[in-house]
């Protein structure tokens, strides 16, 4: 196992941001700034990612950049699940995904890059690298 792979084994992270920035440099929350979630890693290299917006209302009048962040809106609830391998040279972490409730990430790869820094974990997506999330881990 690796640095980040001993780092992450067996954790479970709290959301504590998930943004992406427009064309403009505008900071977009695609789940409204107080969304809520949680990040598991198991023991045998699995993921299982949920994040819910707090107003399961749905966010209107945001510019969404791709059409899973519109649909994340619309159901105020992003979750997917499924294997990960991680990069450790490059620090991406690359999940196979299985089940999700965006249709589009089923049979996907989302790669992730990776930054750690004490109990947080940073995760910049690879294709959208505007897209950033952050988590703290929960403490045993």
């Amino acid at each position: 196992m690796g640095k980040i792979q001993e780092l992450i084994a067996g954790t479970t992270w709290e959301l504590i941001s998930f943004q992406s920035e427009d064309k403009n440099g505008e900071i977009i929350y695609p789940l409204g700034k107080d969304a809520k979630g949680f990040i598991l890693f198991t023991l045998d290299n699995r993921i299982s990612v949920h994040i819910m917006a707090a107003d399961r209302n749905g966010n209107t009048g945001i510019l969404f950049l791709t059409e899973a962040e519109k649909k994340m809106a619309e159901l105020g609830y992003h979750a997917y699940s499924g294997p990960f391998v991680i990069d450790e040279e490059a620090k991406i972490l690359e999940t196979h995904v299985e089940v999700s409730l965006v249709s589009s990430y089923v049979g996907s790869k989302q790669a992730r890059k990776v930054k750690t820094e004490g109990d947080m974990l940073y995760l910049s997506n690879v294709q959208h690298p505007e897209r950033k999330l952050v988590w703290r881990r929960l403490k045993k």
